[in-house]
């Protein structure tokens, strides 16, 4: 878990908890700034997202409702090359990178800026704690070779389809549950620049040139692990339950990636 590839597909994480709601964020923003500032987070900026809820009022009986529009406050911090930052909000604390180094390293930023927030603002509990990858699988040769670094059941129509055919998209989900957490694997290969799914975008970060110049048939390995459930705040917990999650993810990369992919990475 903690060795380094040579030469890396992850271009995107994000680890997330989401914790008890923090109406009156904006008042604590000061401090919590100051102290992101001294950790090596000095850009700051403040946001708000729009949210949608299509929950029934109380005691009404179960209809259709107009969704309802709500201004949810947000609270970014940045590094100053714009490859890390945290996003806090009133209900969450994710922790965004494209400078993906080992998950000790990674765990431990997240966990320092939990820290920070739970510190200045005194967390009651957790709801969701999330982690997930992006992994760009760009053969040297071109499409031709996906087959020797996605397992076959991945590669969909593919290996099927003349060799004068170019696919354009193709896409595999599978969704499993082990002991301890959920996880969710897609894949999906296409043609044209390194993109983000649809549910996720990056937040201020920047991606790295290298993954920018991808201009051609590739496959994007997405790797969402969770645990849901309330639990009291305990950031030693915490920490425990992101290694289950990242183990989790090994789990479904080990089984969407192949052995050459693993060793050509690694050289």
């Amino acid at each position: 878990m903690g060795k380094k590839m040579k030469n890396p597909p992850v271009y995107f994480t994000i680890a997330q908890v989401r914790h008890n709601p923090v109406l009156r964020l904006g008042a604590y923003a000061d401090e919590i700034q100051d102290r992101m500032r001294k950790v090596g987070y000095p850009d700051f900026k403040k946001g708000v997202a729009m949210a949608f809820s299509l929950m029934s009022p109380l005691g009404e009986e179960q209809q259709a409702q107009p969704p309802v529009v709500e201004r949810v406050e947000r609270l970014m911090f940045f590094n100053s090359d714009n490859t890390q930052g945290f996003i806090v909000e009133q209900n969450a604390i994710s922790f965004h990178t494209t400078e993906y180094d080992t998950f000790e390293t990674l765990a431990d930023e997240f966990m320092k800026g939990v820290g920070i927030v739970h510190d200045c603002v005194t967390l009651a509990h957790t709801e969701r704690i999330g982690l997930r990858y992006l992994d760009a699988v760009v053969p040297p040769n071109g499409e031709e070779e996906l087959p020797n670094y996605l397992a076959s059941g991945i590669l969909g129509l593919s290996s099927k389809l003349p060799e004068d055919v170019q696919v354009t998209h193709s896409f595999a989900e599978t969704h499993f549950r082990t002991r301890e957490c959920a996880v969710l694997a897609r894949t999906i290969i296409q043609a044209g620049p390194l993109g983000f799914p649809m549910d996720l975008q990056p937040i201020g970060v920047k991606i790295a040139e290298r993954f920018r110049q991808i201009n051609g048939v590739h496959a994007i390995v997405d790797t969402d692990a969770s645990i849901e459930g309330r639990h009291t705040l305990n950031l030693e917990a915490l920490k425990s339950q992101l290694k289950t999650l990242r183990n989790g993810i090994d789990v479904a990369f080990k089984a969407i990636v192949t052995q050459f992919a693993l060793d050509a990475w690694n050289s």
